[in-house]
C-alpha cells in the first residue's frame, strides 16, 4: 500500500492502547505515503503530512502527493525554511570561490530584506504571491524616514532595476534549491507584476559630442587624461580602466585586450585574502583584482587615434615617474595608477571625475555615463550594432538594443533619412508651409490638402517620372455617387 490516512488523537481503549479509528469529533487527520528508497542511504522514504481537519481533506492532499510522485514533480524540502536555505546557499556560494563583490551584494539582499520578510516560510509553502507582495512593499515610497537599500544604503524609493535585483538574488537561490529537488518550481522566476516597468525609470544621461570634447580639452593636462580619452572613445568600464596593463596593449597601439579589472571592495565586504594584490602580495584597501566576470567582457577594444597619441605621451610621463621613485616605485604594470605605481581606487576616481565636470560647468553625469556617450558616438557614426556590442562587452546585440534603445533613435532617424533620400530624389518636390507644419505637429487643426499637395498647374507641367503611364492630360473628372 502506497499511502494511508489516519486520525491523530489521544483517545485510548481499555488496555491503554491508542485508538486507530476514534469516532469523536476532535483531533486531526494525517496521511503517510511510501516514496520509495533514498538513493544515498538506501533506506525507505516516507512522506507524512498532518493537521487536516477531516478525513476528506487528508485524502485529497494524499492524492495530490501521489500524483506528483507518479509524474516526477515531487520535491522534498526536508523541512527547510527559507532563511536556513539562504544561509546554506550563501556559504556554498562563498566556498565555490565566486566573486566577493557579488557575494557581498547577495548577502546584503538576504540580510536586509529576504530573511526578515520571508525567512519563516517553509520552502514547500513558498508561493509566487509571497514574492509579489514582498516586492510590492519594497517599491513603495517612504513618507517618513528612509528605507534600507542595496548593500545597506538608504533611499526614499527604489528604482525598478533595484527591485528586480532583489528578485534576481532570490531567483538564483531558489534555482539552486530546484536543482536539488527541494522545490518543484521557482516562484521568483519570470516577470513580476510588482516590479514597475523599466520605461518609468530615468533615462541615461549622456553628454553631447561638443560637451565631451570640452571636457577632454579641460583635463588635457591631468595625469589621467588618457583614461578619460579611453572612456570617451572606447566605452570602457571604470573597473576595466583601473585594471588595464601595458601588457594588454597591442604592439602597434591599435587596441587593448580587457583581461583584468579592479573593483571597489570594503573591508566589511571582503573575505580572507580578497584584498591581497596578486602582483606585489600587499593588501590594497578598497581594491580587488579580478578577471572580467563574463566571457563577453574579455574582449579586444580598438583605440581611436587621439587616444593612441595620448597613450604615447602618458607612457613617457610614467617612465619619468618610475625613474624619480627608483627602487621605491611599486611596479604593477598598470597603465593608470598613482604616481608611486599603486593601483587606483575606483571610488576616488569617480569623485575626481565629478570634480572635473563641475570645474568646466558641464551637466552632472557619472564616469560610467561616458560609456553611454561612447555608444551613442559609435551608433551615430554608423557602426553596426553587432560591432558595438562586441566593443562594449555585452553578451548579445539584444542587450545593447535594450540598454541603449533611446540612444539609437537619433542614429536610426539619420540613417532612415539618408535611405529615404534615394527615393525622394526621383519624386516631385512637395513643400509644406511652416504654418501648416505647426498646426499638424503642435495639436492644431488638421493640415488641408492645399497645404501639402501640388497645384493642378504644377501637375500639368511636370514631366512623366518613374513608371507613370504616358497618357495625355485628362480634362474631365469623376465622382463616386
Amino acid at each position: 500500500m502506497r499511502g494511508s490516512v489516519r486520525k491523530r488523537c489521544q483517545c485510548r481503549d481499555s488496555e491503554g492502547r491508542r485508538l486507530k479509528a476514534c469516532r469523536k469529533n476532535h483531533g486531526s487527520w494525517s496521511f503517510t505515503v511510501d516514496a520509495g528508497y533514498d538513493s544515498e542511504t538506501g533506506k525507505r522514504k516516507q512522506i507524512t503530512r498532518s493537521g487536516f481537519r477531516t478525513h476528506a481533506e487528508a485524502s485529497e492532499a494524499m492524492t495530490r502527493v501521489l500524483a506528483a510522485l507518479d509524474s516526477g514533480n515531487w520535491s522534498d524540502d526536508r523541512g527547510l525554511k527559507l532563511d536556513a536555505w539562504l544561509d546554506q546557499w550563501l556559504d556554498e556560494f562563498a566556498d565555490r570561490g565566486r566573486s566577493p563583490k557579488t557575494l557581498a551584494l547577495y548577502r546584503a539582499h538576504v540580510v536586509n530584506f529576504w530573511r526578515p520578510r520571508l525567512g519563516h516560510v517553509r520552502l514547500r509553502d513558498l508561493r509566487r504571491a509571497h514574492v509579489e507582495r514582498a516586492l510590492m512593499d519594497l517599491g513603495k515610497r517612504q513618507t517618513s524616514g528612509r528605507q534600507k537599500g542595496n548593500s545597506g544604503s538608504y533611499a526614499e524609493q527604489r528604482a525598478a532595476t533595484t527591485i528586480d535585483g532583489y528578485r534576481r538574488t532570490l531567483r538564483t537561490a531558489l534555482a539552486a534549491a530546484y536543482r536539488r529537488d527541494l522545490i518543484s518550481s521557482n516562484p521568483a522566476a519570470g516577470r513580476m507584476d510588482a516590479i514597475p516597468n523599466n520605461s518609468s525609470d530615468h533615462q541615461l544621461r549622456v553628454w553631447e559630442p561638443g560637451e565631451t570634447a570640452r571636457f577632454l580639452e579641460h583635463i588635457a593636462g591631468d595625469r589621467l587624461a588618457v583614461l578619460y580619452e579611453l572612456a570617451a572613445y572606447g566605452g570602457l568600464r571604470r573597473a576595466e580602466l583601473c585594471g588595464l596593463r601595458w601588457s594588454d596593449v597591442d604592439r602597434d597601439g591599435a587596441g587593448v585586450e580587457i583581461r583584468q579589472t579592479i573593483v571597489g571592495l570594503t573591508r566589511a565586504q571582503a573575505g580572507p585574502g580578497d584584498l591581497i594584490c596578486p602582483t606585489c602580495g600587499r593588501e590594497h584597501v578598497g581594491r580587488l583584482f579580478k578577471q572580467p566576470k563574463s566571457r563577453a567582457g574579455r574582449r579586444w577594444v580598438p583605440l581611436a587615434p587621439p587616444a593612441q597619441a595620448a597613450m604615447v605621451e602618458h607612457r613617457l610621463t610614467q617612465a619619468e615617474e618610475r625613474a624619480m621613485f627608483g627602487s621605491d616605485y611599486r611596479e604593477h604594470d598598470l597603465i593608470f595608477c598613482y604616481i608611486d605605481g599603486d593601483p587606483l581606487r575606483p571610488d576616488l576616481l569617480s569623485r575626481e571625475f565629478v570634480q572635473h565636470s563641475q570645474d568646466c560647468s558641464l551637466p552632472p553625469i557619472r564616469l560610467h555615463d561616458m560609456r553611454h556617450g561612447a555608444c551613442s558616438l559609435m551608433l551615430s557614426g554608423g557602426v553596426p550594432i553587432e560591432v558595438v556590442q562586441i566593443i562594449l562587452g555585452h553578451s548579445s546585440p539584444a542587450v545593447t538594443r535594450r540598454v541603449y534603445a533611446h540612444l539609437m533613435r537619433r542614429a536610426t532617424a539619420e540613417q532612415f533619412e539618408a535611405a529615404t533620400e534615394r527615393l525622394t530624389l526621383h519624386r516631385r518636390e512637395q513643400s509644406v508651409s511652416n504654418d501648416a507644419r505647426n498646426r499638424a505637429f503642435d495639436g492644431g487643426e488638421l493640415v488641408s490638402d492645399a497645404d501639402v499637395r501640388p497645384s493642378r498647374s504644377s501637375l500639368a507641367e511636370a514631366p512623366p517620372v518613374g513608371l507613370e503611364p504616358t497618357t495625355g492630360r485628362l480634362e474631365g473628372c469623376c465622382s463616386i455617387l
